[in-house]
């Protein structure tokens, strides 16, 4: 009888627990959608006041300017509400993938080149060493794109030097392919690794306490790689930044 009430005890603490790590999950998600939608629209207000004075008509380029801004910031709203809803139907349904054979180190560089701009503005570099003989997988292009571009946007996130330096390698293994996505970044306490790739976790970043996102970019890179029947990875230090690893066979 003792033996049970102490099981019955643990398991109850274990559930009070988890409970009130979900709790506090779902607080950071909702103040983080609240920041995230929060600022364009912010944006997006100020820029239409500017439009609405009567003046601005005399200056093309700043009637440009401003219409540019608002068409970006309204893109970006976009964006983060079609993840979230991705996301919730990734939850719902299977993972239907549109797989054909592609070699991968044209799209690894067409991901670099969209993040190039947002890469430049913070002064960095992406070197890439894309090493591997036989690159060609049988993948699904737009989500592997995808995984791409959320471990670079990842990186850039976390990395607070001045000239982030983000490196791609890719090399040849037994029955497949491994990529490396490292970072000069902030790096990843050793207790706060096996928690990266839940939903809507964001590692505690101290003073990089404005780093934007809902916490759902590795968890789509984990969703979409076991989708593909890969693996990942990470190994990082604490000031030293980290390496994301995947793997992709040659065959299911």
């Amino acid at each position: 009888m003792l033996l049970c009430v102490v099981l019955f005890f643990a398991y109850a603490m274990f559930v009070i627990l988890k409970q009130k790590r979900l709790s506090e999950i779902q607080t950071d998600f909702i103040n983080n959608m609240t920041h995230e939608f929060k600022t364009p629209l912010s944006t997006i207000s100020i820029s239409t006041e500017v439009l609405l004075q009567p003046s601005i008509i005399q200056t093309p380029e700043r009637l440009t300017s401003y219409a540019t801004i608002i068409q970006d910031e309204a893109n970006r709203l976009k964006n983060q509400v079609e993840r979230v809803l991705q996301m919730a139907k990734l939850d719902k349904q299977r993972i239907r993938l549109n797989k054909e054979e592609t070699d991968i180190h044209p799209v690894i560089k067409q991901a670099v080149d969209n993040m190039r701009l947002t890469i430049l503005n913070r002064n960095g570099r992406v070197e890439l060493n894309l090493e591997a003989k036989e690159s060609v997988l049988r993948i699904d292009k737009l989500h592997f794109t995808n995984i791409i571009y959320n471990l670079l946007d990842n990186a850039l996130k976390y990395t607070d030097k001045d000239e982030p330096v983000i490196a791609i390698l890719t090399r040849n293994v037994s029955k497949g392919i491994e990529i490396d996505v490292r970072d000069n970044g902030i790096g990843i306490a050793e207790d706060k690794i096996p928690y990266v790739f839940d939903k809507f976790y964001r590692v505690p970043t101290g003073n990089v306490h404005d780093v934007k996102g809902f916490g759902l970019g590795l968890n789509y890179v984990k969703l979409m790689t076991d989708a593909h029947y890969g693996q990942i990875k990470v190994t990082s230090k604490l000031g030293e930044g980290s390496v994301f690893t995947l793997f992709f066979p040659f065959k299911k």
